[in-house]
């Protein structure tokens, strides 16, 4: 087996005195870990840097003089970003100008700048901070790179698993096999979530007043999980156990429906399951964007008239209402995360909704001096208690717990939407009474909006 190679940190400056002096500092601190390389230009450094990628060497770090000639800085600096993009870069500046700086934080992905003359300490400190950061970085890459591979693997079962149901009735009992392998390995992650819930659980005891309400929170995450799986699952086992040769076509593609729609039902919830972890695991990122909200909302609403007509509630008004002011609007926010919130509003005021109205739609207020969008899902629906509307913010939380239930659901719709809210730095509440209908509210900052589309000022709510 290979021993890997060691890394490269490369150092480039035009007077010979300060690379001496920057690779004996380095070697120092570092030569055990990493070679030390030099080069006197930028058109030198390009070449030896070269060299060293076709060879496989890593590069994590390479600090950089500014005032060189020929090639200065940070136009080297922009070179080498071009070329290996993941390499962290320091300008050495004694002589740096604002512009060149900034060429180098924007076109170079600067990591930070040195002083000239510098102090020892400080920089084996800076290096050795990038050297660690690159190092998480590549450890970050690594996995992303394993998740999308098993992500598409995933996908690629998921479309095989459609073309087998959709073949030969016998094809039906090969597929058995592979639906008892599906219902152990959900049965290992519920045990899994179970061990995660009293490890939690433990922690939460150390604090007294806080025992009594953990405790109940995991009782009912426990049952309400149980409950939630075990009812698709008992409906795909049970149902694929009742084909034979003997089934007829019509008994075949009814059992089919209700086992694809079972499988569709464990894939919500292992996707909820799977967004709320990566979101309390503080890894999620805000992709700004520029977004036409009118075409944004359009595209939402006729999504959702879909889900509507799915759940057989075609019946209620279902309104979307754009302020005429606004008709034109570009705000800049995290197009997929504002989806993810509103959809989920919508969805549970469809679910909550046998009759009536449901309308929705956006405002813009301006609040000390900050612009905010206030989106709003109201809803005639069965409502919410007031004693209860501080729960169901609350994760794997639900007002009616129990089995019998008429609405299924595991309770962590909202509290995705709340942490996403959170992340777009805005707040989210509800206005509702029972057996009248419920109200939800969520206002975020916006940035690069025109002064002259705003016409109020926000009122005082009551924010979460």
């Amino acid at each position: 087996m290979m021993s890997m190679k060691m890394g490269v940190i490369f150092c480039v400056d035009d007077e010979k005195i300060v690379l001496n002096s920057l690779k004996t500092e380095l070697k120092n601190a570092f030569g055990n870990t990493y070679i030390i390389e030099t080069a006197e230009s930028g058109i030198e450094a390009l070449e030896a840097i070269n060299n060293l990628l076709d060879l496989n060497y890593e590069i994590p770090v390479v600090i950089a003089d500014y005032a060189m000639p020929v090639m200065k800085g940070d136009e080297f600096l922009k070179k080498l970003h071009e070329k290996t993009p993941n390499t962290l870069n320091i300008l050495l500046t004694g002589q740096a100008t604002i512009e060149g700086v900034a060429n180098s934080i924007n076109y170079a992905g600067l990591y930070r700048y040195i002083s000239k003359p510098w102090h020892t300490n400080d920089l084996v400190l800076t290096v050795k901070e990038a050297l660690k950061s690159y190092q998480q970085e590549n450890k970050l890459k690594i996995q992303n790179e394993e998740l999308q591979v098993l992500s598409t693997s995933l996908e690629h079962k998921v479309k095989l698993r459609t073309q087998e149901l959709n073949n030969k009735n016998n094809l039906l009992l090969e597929k058995q096999q592979e639906i008892t392998i599906q219902n152990q390995e959900l049965e290992k992650y519920r045990n899994h979530l179970e061990n995660l819930v009293e490890d939690r659980t433990v922690e939460l005891t150390l604090a007294k007043d806080k025992a009594e309400e953990s405790d109940r929170l995991k009782s009912q995450f426990l049952a309400t999980m149980s409950h939630e799986l075990r009812t698709p699952l008992n409906s795909i086992i049970g149902l694929s156990g009742l084909v034979d040769r003997d089934s007829s076509t019509e008994e075949i593609h009814e059992y089919i429906q209700i086992i694809h729609n079972s499988g569709e039902h464990l894939l919500k919830l292992i996707e909820d399951l799977f967004n709320i972890s990566v979101i309390e695991s503080g890894k999620v990122q805000v992709f700004m964007k520029a977004i036409d909200l009118s075409v944004f909302l359009n595209e939402i609403h006729e999504s959702m008239k879909i889900h509507q007509e799915k759940q057989g509630k075609h019946h209620i008004d279902f309104n979307l209402i754009i302020p005429s002011d606004y008709k034109n609007l570009t705000i800049h926010t995290d197009k997929l995360k504002l989806t993810n919130i509103i959809v989920n509003l919508l969805k549970n005021a469809i679910k909550f909704s046998e009759s009536g109205t449901i309308n929705y739609g956006f405002n813009i207020c301006k609040k000390e001096e900050i612009t905010h969008i206030t989106f709003f899902v109201s809803d005639t629906g069965i409502g919410i208690d007031k004693s209860h509307q501080d729960l169901i913010f609350k994760g794997f939380t639900q007002v009616n717990g129990a089995f019998d239930r008429q609405y299924d659901g595991a309770g962590i719709g909202l509290t995705i939407a709340k942490k996403l809210v959170n992340l777009l730095d805005g707040n989210i509440w509800v206005d509702s009474k029972l057996g009248e209908g419920s109200s939800f509210f969520f206002s975020i900052p916006l940035k690069n909006i025109k002064n002259d589309i705003i016409i109020d000022s926000c009122k005082d709510v009551n924010e979460i």
